[in-house]
């Protein structure tokens, strides 16, 4: 930043002047959201409002965001161009929260917990929506953050912050490109969802539910009943960890804890580390081997994992079991243990104490719908491949979120 801050470290070819620093309550004027009703006024009626969540995760308000109110002229109506702002939460990391309105909307208020400004000077919409989300900005807001059990924002005290404003032209250049880019993230997130929802469809589909013997749906050629195995009967080892007794976390090998295994993807994340001694040692019946399958069985139940060669030398504790297979197909194992049928076990059966959990007698007697090895090879190849494909959505979309993070940080002051 240069001029006191004046200036952003990047911006638009043909713009060098500085950005003029004013008070939001200098340029614009606050309203409150809804206020005087009672639980029985919503979910009926001709009008709407903006809810509490809607304005918390949008910078730019979403219309799907709101739900039904009765009528009240004695309200506050939102217009084009609003802002509003989150007044509390349990944190004052998410005080202050705002998001702009950019919808023509007849009757339209705002929720309770939120309070508004109109802007009374001339500013583009999409900027300022961008701006009041921006680093620098949201460190302000949580600087205003008062209390103890439950943080309080002042909307007069957050009329006092000073804003960034450069010119209007520069101000629609900005506000277009984070608009794009958002709408960017917002394709690959649909894709995303939708690659999810395929693969959610065809684990039901392509295999036997409700005690039948063949799926919905299977490839082509293949029309012979499947068998139920349970997992002991095709696996040379289950077993699992032991909580390390050091907790330094250093060391040369790779310790793996359900936390570090990616929920949708498997991928195996971030992992601590253990030394060599007790990794030969007391957490030697843990050490893991390629192809291993990791499967949670305390806390957080039923996330798979494969071990690949990457990952060695590596151990786990008591809340992931290793299951290492002699027989049957390694891909459609792992997946048939994420489908419904180990999900519907694990509802019918986890002992409840302190947190849920598996038994490894449990797990041991999974019942697996198994046909037969060249139809089994094609269901994991398919599965796997929609995996791959889905992850890879998955870092598109993360890489372009912080692209934006980068970029609002240079692109604003």
């Amino acid at each position: 930043m240069e001029e006191n801050n004046q200036k952003p470290r990047l911006r638009f070819k043909g713009f060098t002047e500085a950005w003029e620093q004013r008070k939001l309550g200098e340029i614009g004027t606050t309203y409150t959201g809804l206020s005087g009703k009672s639980k029985e006024d919503f979910g009926h009626g001709n009008a709407k409002f903006v809810t509490y969540m809607n304005v918390y995760s949008n910078p730019i308000a979403k219309i799907e965001g709101t739900e039904n109110v009765e009528i009240d002229n004695s309200q506050n109506k939102v217009q084009y161009g609003d802002a509003f702002f989150t007044t509390s939460s349990e944190t004052p990391d998410e005080v202050g929260m705002s998001s702009v309105w950019l919808e023509n909307t007849n009757n339209m208020y705002l929720n309770s917990f939120c309070f508004g400004y109109r802007p009374t000077e001339k500013i583009e919409p999409y900027y300022l929506g961008y701006m009041l989300r921006s680093e620098t900005m949201r460190e302000k807001l949580i600087f205003l953050a008062q209390g103890i059990s439950r943080y309080n924002i002042s909307k007069n005290k957050v009329m006092e912050i000073k804003i960034s404003l450069p010119k209007y032209e520069e101000q629609v250049k900005i506000g277009n490109f984070f608009k794009h880019l958002d709408n960017l993230i917002t394709l690959h997130q649909r894709k995303c969802d939708k690659l999810v929802n395929v693969k959610k469809a065809l684990l039901e589909k392509m295999f036997p539910n409700n005690g039948k013997n063949v799926p919905e749906l299977r490839f082509s050629g293949f029309t012979e009943a499947w068998e139920q195995r349970k997992l002991k009967e095709i696996t040379s080892v289950i077993t699992k960890g032991t909580t390390p007794l050091d907790k330094s976390g250093t060391g040369n090998i790779n310790f793996i804890k359900i936390e570090n295994i990616n929920p949708s993807s498997g991928i195996i994340e971030s992992v601590s580390k253990i030394t060599e001694e007790e990794h030969n040692g007391y957490l030697r019946r843990s050490q893991l081997k390629e192809n291993d399958i990791l499967f949670s069985i305390a806390g957080t139940l039923g996330r798979v994992s494969l071990i690949n060669k990457g990952i060695l030398p590596a151990n786990t504790n008591q809340a992931l079991a290793i299951i290492r297979l002699k027989e049957c197909d390694l891909n459609y194992i792992k997946t048939f243990l994420k489908g419904k049928a180990i999900s519907d076990f694990i509802k019918r059966n986890p002992t409840i104490g302190a947190q849920p959990n598996l038994s490894l007698e449990q797990v041991s007697n999974f019942e697996i719908s198994y046909p037969g090895d060249t139809e089994a090879h094609k269901i994991g190849v398919l599965l796997d491949s929609l995996d791959h494909l889905i992850t890879l959505h998955q870092h598109k979309l993360e890489k372009l979120k912080n692209v934006k993070k980068s970029l609002l940080d240079k692109m604003l002051v």
